[in-house]
């Protein structure tokens, strides 16, 4: 077996015998050269961002109404025998909170809240009609354990069981409406969003006082738009008297051809009978006008691109949408979004951005009127966005990038192994690897020379890899900051044809902005009063600014959006999540059958790529087109 000679060696054989030698500035890749990474420019860290804030269990916030004082019965008051029955009896089943709100609430009370002269009083029958109309809220009404009126003559007991029951029915009426019925994260760990529950005891005594029950209990839900829209949308959709399944095709539109605007297949056929449009002149397999106007319409409900164009996307969701249920899926889809948005914080923020997966944009809202709309690319469902709201603290202009703990153990160790050897060895050097990446190495910020490592045996977790900024930075021109303990963010990227399709589903959890530049300029002109000309000249000569008014950024999952007359657009359930939430809140295993992903036939390797050049393809540049320079992380990391 031959061994094979050092460089080393090499050269110094090469001195002797006079022979000319290259320089080595440049390492020869003719032996080979450093394979594509197949990486992600996802968090760059596995621990929160240092600057996220704690998770702080805080008290509950006290509720609208609330008088400030506790009523503290004196020696000598006279305790109505309710409260003292209510005082010795038995709680009923309920949330532990709740009860002890309501045993605090009665061992100082000297009256009943909902009783009087031995019937229930006005504030009674409120509550009681509201909580019977809960399922139009989203809710369940027969979550709640409504009492009966009692008899004419009860007594102090059953009297005290019926104040007992309805105060606790009030209670949790008031915990499901501002969307404490379960804690999302038990949903899926995805959703990092606490709802804000209102300190029971506060809530107890806010009831005790107010007369108007029935209004105060509605108050507690939601006053999004967004909310009351799909409020309107649930109520028309249980409104119509048929709940039952939509009769199904006959067949299903088979996988085929795109079928483009003015052109003839037999499938356009079944397109008609499916969408309800007939012939204009008889022609049923032409795709007319008439009939591209309708499916431009459908794809927009279903979240896909409005092209008119009957492509594999648009195949699956006409299909779906003649098997599915057509009310109870849609009902329970309203329902599961309803319940989101109760999870949402109660003030969105005078000035915020609105990341939206399913439909896989990003909007600025300032005083409720949007201001900016950009499409932006989100997690794979391998590698999800996290749904979860944080404060954007800075925005960052040509920022460097690290590779995450994950992408140096999966994607760049492997590479690094397989370096080194002899001078007839078919390895490439670790500085070609990393040069090839356009990456730097670091151990304690002390630099390393990386061929000066044996990578066979190195920890490669303890190093740091740094791509600086530059044209082939993945992050791009911009990154948003806006910490939390998940180290996901907003950036710019050269991987601009990804911004292109209707599926724009393949990062490893942040999120890329088609526009970051103009992101960067409305947000700044809100902020530090920035006009375009000098947002412009950060993106040329970079920095990183500091934000110093609250720019609230949500993270949302929405897969129904209703506008003010309740008219549903849907998007793609594209994590699987209606269903989770659905189950949740009817007690079993239900399904939802919604809009497919467009990418369900899709494989992520090959959507990515769909608009790639082949090898040796040149594809030219529009005029005026600026050249953004190779960058060796579009096959590498596939997006951010």
């Amino acid at each position: 077996m031959r061994q094979a000679m050092s460089r080393t060696h090499v050269l110094a054989l090469a001195l002797l015998a006079g022979t000319a030698v290259t320089t080595w500035s440049t390492p020869l890749l003719a032996a080979g050269k450093p394979p594509a990474l197949d990486l992600d420019a996802g968090p760059e860290s596995s621990t929160p961002d240092p600057l996220a804030p704690p998770d702080v269990s805080g008290p509950a916030p006290v509720a609208p109404g609330a008088p400030a004082d506790v009523p503290m019965a004196k020696p000598g008051d006279a305790v109505d025998a309710i409260v003292l029955a209510v005082r010795q009896a038995q709680p009923p089943k309920a949330d532990k909170e709740d009860i002890a709100a309501l045993v605090d609430f009665y061992a100082n009370a000297v009256k009943p809240i909902f009783i009087e002269g031995g019937a229930f009083n006005a504030r009674a029958k409120l509550a009681l009609e509201e909580i019977a109309k809960a399922d139009d809220w989203g809710l369940k009404a027969s979550a709640f354990d409504l009492p009966k009126a009692p008899a004419d003559g009860a007594s102090a007991d059953v009297l005290a069981q019926a104040e007992m029951k309805l105060a606790v029915a009030v209670l949790t009426y008031a915990r499901h409406a501002r969307g404490g019925r379960f804690d999302p994260t038990s949903i899926s760990r995805l959703f990092d969003q606490k709802p804000q529950i209102y300190d029971p005891k506060s809530l107890i005594r806010a009831v005790a006082v107010n007369d108007q029950i029935d209004a105060y209990l509605r108050e507690l839900h939601p006053k999004h738009a967004g909310f009351h829209n799909l409020r309107k949308a649930l109520l028309a959709a249980r409104g119509v008297k048929s709940d039952e399944a939509a009769t199904p095709p006959s067949e299903p539109i088979p996988s085929g051809p795109s079928i483009r605007p003015g052109t003839e297949h037999p499938h356009v056929a079944l397109v008609r009978k499916r969408l309800a449009i007939e012939a204009a002149d008889g022609k049923d397999t032409m795709l007319d006008e008439t009939l591209v106007a309708a499916v431009k319409t459908f794809q927009k409900q279903r979240g896909l691109e409005a092209t008119g164009v009957i492509n594999g996307a648009t195949r699956n969701a006409l299909n779906d949408q003649g098997q599915k249920p057509s009310k109870s899926d849609d009902v329970r889809r309203i329902l599961a979004n309803m319940e989101r948005w109760r999870w949402l914080p109660a003030d969105l923020g005078e000035f915020y951005v609105w990341d939206s997966v399913p439909e896989q944009m990003t909007t600025v809202y300032e005083n409720g009127k949007q201001v900016l709309s950009e499409r932006i690319v989100v997690g794979k469902t391998s590698s999800p966005t996290v749904i979860f709201s944080a404060d954007m603290q800075f925005v960052i202009f040509h920022p460097s990038w690290g590779v995450p703990p994950g992408m140096k153990a999966n994607e760049l160790g492997p590479q690094l192994r397989n370096t080194g050897g002899g001078w007839f060895s078919s390895n490439p050097l670790a500085s070609q690897v990393l040069a090839a990446h356009g990456l730097k190495v670091s151990r304690g910020g002390v630099p390393i020379d990386p061929d000066s490592v044996d990578w066979s045996s190195a920890n490669v977790g303890s190093y740091d890899f740094v791509q600086p900024p530059g044209p082939r930075n993945v992050l791009g021109m911009v990154k948003f900051r806006f910490p939390n303990k998940h180290d996901i963010y907003m950036h710019d990227t050269p991987e601009r044809h990804l911004f292109g399709g209707a599926v724009r589903a393949f990062s490893h959890g942040c999120m890329r902005v088609q526009n970051p530049v103009k992101l960067a300029e409305v947000i700044l002109a809100y902020d530090k009063g920035y006009d375009a000309a000098k947002t412009a000249d950060y993106a040329k000569r970079g920095g990183e600014i500091k934000l110093s008014k609250r720019v609230p950024v949500h993270i949302t999952y929405f897969t129904a959006v209703a506008d003010e007359e309740g008219n549903v657009k849907h998007f793609a359930d594209i994590y699987g999540l209606d269903a989770r939430v659905a189950s949740a809140m009817e007690g079993q295993q239900v399904r939802v059958a919604g809009v497919a992903p467009p990418t369900a036939s899709i494989p992520e390797e090959k959507a990515e790529r769909a608009e790639r050049p082949k090898k040796g393809e040149r594809v030219a540049r529009k005029k005026g087109q600026k050249d953004e320079g190779f960058n060796p992380f579009g096959s590498l990391f596939g997006g951010f």
